[in-house]
């Protein structure tokens, strides 16, 4: 019985190495008929690897040195060299720090400036500030729905109560959503126009 059994065992065993075996020589095989490509992509896979990563440093440098520029232009706010510096490195950092001395001094000519901004936040900003300042509907209506929409709606609402034409402003203010957060300014200003009628 222990022989039958070491058999058994022997024969299992030379099983496993044959099958071990063959899955050798098939891999074996594929390598022969595919290395080129291996390699290939291997080196691409490695270029790709490094690429990234110079590609992360170099942008990571450039966020410290614009970073760095921004704070010391904020310092000395006249200083028009590095306003160009950041100006031609850094366009939208550039836009904020304009837009930023625009509120700071009530400055149209600022606010002209970085209305066509790339960044919607900073161009929706200078768009409600010049249509309030110049009482221009049209810039109002410009300006993106999800930054300051709502409040460039009541804006343009009391623009036009002023101008006495209450139906149109009550068609604004109905379009702010009664879960916004000027939903009651809305409904206030709504209330005012009863008394100008």
């Amino acid at each position: 019985m222990s022989i039958k059994n070491n058999f058994n065992y022997i024969k299992n065993e030379m099983s496993s190495d044959g099958q071990l075996l063959e899955n050798t020589l098939k891999l074996e095989m594929f390598y022969k008929k595919y290395k080129y490509i291996i390699w290939i992509l291997l080196i691409v896979l490695i270029i790709g690897a490094i690429s990234y990563q110079i590609h992360s440093y170099y942008n990571e440098k450039n966020i410290q040195k614009y970073s760095s520029l921004y704070t010391q232009l904020l310092k000395d706010t006249n200083n028009a060299s590095l306003q160009a510096e950041l100006k031609s490195g850094n366009a939208e950092l550039y836009d904020l720090f304009i837009l930023q001395q625009a509120l700071k001094n009530g400055n149209i000519g600022q606010f002209m400036e970085v209305k066509d901004s790339k960044d919607n936040i900073i161009s929706s900003i200078a768009l409600y500030h010049i249509g309030s300042f110049e009482r221009d509907l049209e810039m109002l209506k410009n300006v993106d729905k999800y930054t300051l929409g709502d409040l460039s709606k009541l804006q343009q609402a009391y623009i036009l109560i002023n101008e006495n034409k209450i139906n149109d402003a009550k068609i604004i203010l109905g379009g702010i959503a009664k879960d916004s957060n000027l939903a009651e300014f809305a409904n206030l200003l709504s209330h005012y126009t009863i008394t100008k009628q």
